[in-house]
């Protein structure tokens, strides 16, 4: 999966963001971040994400209301149809 900047919507002070993890990478965002603020920045399709959060994989209702804390660990996959 492509990744932009491992930064997404940091603030100035350290006291105001937080590191996660997503799929294996280590990334800064702002305290509180909710996760759809995080997908639209990662510039990725929420209609066609599948989100394991902390090991457990998350429905797409309940994206809206899951904010981001310290040390969460995200897997973020793109299903690809072939044959």
């Amino acid at each position: 999966m492509e990744q932009r900047d491992s930064r997404v919507e940091t603030t100035s002070t350290s006291t105001s963001s937080i590191t996660i993890h997503v799929n294996g990478r280590a990334m800064t965002v702002e305290r509180d971040c909710p996760l759809p603020r995080l997908i639209e920045n990662l510039g990725l399709d929420r209609r066609f994400l599948v989100v394991e959060y902390n090991g457990e994989a998350r429905r797409r209702e309940d994206f809206d209301t899951l904010v981001l804390k310290e040390g969460d660990r995200l897997e973020l996959v793109r299903p690809v149809a072939g044959g």
